[in-house]
């Protein structure tokens, strides 16, 4: 039966639909379930709906442009959700690499599309590269993912309660996203709307340590390394926001 849908016969949509199927299948495996897990689902229907929206749009209309980036902006998130999985020991490392290799190819091929000018959304044979998402070499995405792994060591050790387990788990993967998304965005103001979000989720980590030690689940001497990790995170995050507004 032929395509009932142009965006069908791409070979990125094919892609990614094999990448679908490898996701789910590192969800189904993970010996436990993380925030990441919704976030990437999210992000990679994400990929998916933008860039059937985009091919429905005028070649060089501001739509398609529009929706290609976010598309490839998804793409960005989806890579960061399985970091945070590596990090919180979720999935196997060469696991992980392997779907980040096809989120690489998928990033490489949306990008070509975007430089496309001919009719309709088509693709462009491109060179990938290294499969190294830009992000990963921002110092404030390194530090947020090694908070991640913080937290998880802090609440192996105490097994703090469910609600407060959920709540740091929501709010260290929501800095680290959102510096990898933000990142991919092509416009300053759309970066710095992502990268003030990641840093509300580092406060909201410090206040989330300083409840633990007030409910008493927690000494307060063994937050300090936390905090401070935190605190950095948020000195870099400002700094990325005033630079970008001029300030």
């Amino acid at each position: 039966m032929p395509s009932a849908f142009p965006h069908e016969k791409l070979d990125v949509y094919q892609l990614y639909l094999a990448v679908i199927g490898q996701c789910e299948e590192l969800v189904s495996r993970a010996p436990a379930s993380i925030i990441a897990f919704d976030h990437l689902d999210r992000a990679m229907e994400s990929i998916g709906v933008n860039l059937m929206r985009a091919n429905s749009q005028l070649p060089g209309s501001p739509q398609r442009s529009w929706h290609l980036d976010v598309s490839i902006a998804s793409t960005h998130e989806c890579a960061a959700c399985l970091d945070v999985c590596l990090a919180r020991r979720v999935v196997e490392a060469k696991t992980q690499e392997a779907v980040l290799n096809c989120l690489w190819r998928i990033r490489g091929m949306l990008l070509g599309i975007k430089r496309v000018t001919a009719s309709g959304v088509r693709e462009e044979h491109a060179t990938y590269g290294t499969p190294r998402f830009p992000f990963v070499g921002l110092d404030m995405y390194r530090l947020s993912l090694d908070g991640v792994g913080w937290i998880h060591e802090l609440l192996a050790k105490l097994g703090a309660q469910a609600r407060t387990r959920r709540k740091l788990d929501i709010s260290t993967t929501g800095a680290v996203l959102n510096i990898a998304e933000g990142h991919g965005r092509s416009t300053p103001a759309d970066q710095n709307r992502f990268m003030r979000i990641a840093e509300e989720h580092a406060f909201q980590t410090v206040l989330l340590l300083d409840l633990m030690v007030a409910r008493r689940e927690v000494d307060e001497p063994l937050i300090q390394e936390g905090k401070a990790i935190q605190a950095r995170i948020i000195s870099m995050l400002h700094s990325w926001c005033t630079k970008d507004a001029g300030v």
